[in-house]
């Protein structure tokens, strides 16, 4: 069994063990998930190579799915009270808005630098708390991106704590984000402003979405088409 186990955090009293213990690790249906999100007792899982998102189970028996116009996605998420979802191109930089059963609503340019197509935007999440967006880009640079809902940047933070950026989910309980980092094989929880609060080593090979359900972590691996579920315990 897998253990991500926390190596540090923001001050001295975080420095105790704590553990995401992974309780199950379920083979795909779906061709290079990407991005992943949860809403209602279901995952919506993004794929790379067809541009098709699958709405599943938590335990990712896919129940439907539903087609895009759209290729190279890398993030997805849903904004619950606009009825709306949005997924992110990593190329073209757009952000792309679609109704439930994928009707295209509109899209937005997210404005910034990416020194190679494929090092872009890796991961959008929705905080619903304040109505805004938060996006990271996957390095050259690693950023977390502030974004208001048609896609302006508010605010950026460098993030230097992993070699890479893949997948960032929000934590209404928390207030905070989740970040996954695919070459570092490692799961981060941080700030809203970008700042690290702890660690966890997963192991997980590609990682490239994460979500959070109740007291659940929800990893996707595009390279072994896998759904890692991990169990936080306090």
């Amino acid at each position: 069994m897998l253990i991500a186990t926390l190596f540090f955090g923001c001050s001295p009293k975080a420095t105790s063990q704590a553990e995401l213990n992974l309780v199950d690790t379920i083979k795909l249906n779906i061709d290079e998930p990407s991005g992943i999100t949860a809403y209602k007792k279901h995952l919506y899982i993004v794929s790379d190579q067809n541009g098709n998102i699958y709405k599943t189970t938590l335990s990712g028996e896919v129940v439907e799915k539903i087609k895009t116009n759209y290729k190279d996605l890398e993030g997805i998420t849903t904004l619950p009270s606009l009825k709306k979802i949005a997924i992110v191109n990593e190329a073209k930089r757009s952000l792309i808005y679609l109704n439930f059963k994928g009707k295209f609503l509109n899209k937005h340019k997210i404005k910034g630098k990416q020194e190679e197509s494929n090092s872009g935007l890796e991961g959008i999440c929705f905080d619903s708390s304040k109505k805004r967006l938060f996006a990271i880009n996957e390095k050259e640079p690693k950023q977390l991106l502030e974004l208001s809902l048609k896609g302006n940047i508010k605010n950026k933070y460098p993030l230097s704590f992993a070699n890479d950026v893949s997948g960032i989910c929000y934590d209404k309980n928390n207030d905070c984000l989740w970040i996954i980092s695919d070459e570092s094989k490692a799961i981060y929880r941080i700030s809203k402003e970008g700042k690290l609060l702890k660690k966890y080593k997963t192991g997980v090979l590609k990682g490239e979405g994460i979500a959070i359900y109740k007291n659940h972590v929800y990893v996707v691996s595009d390279y072994l088409n896998t759904l890692y579920v991990f169990k936080m315990e306090n």
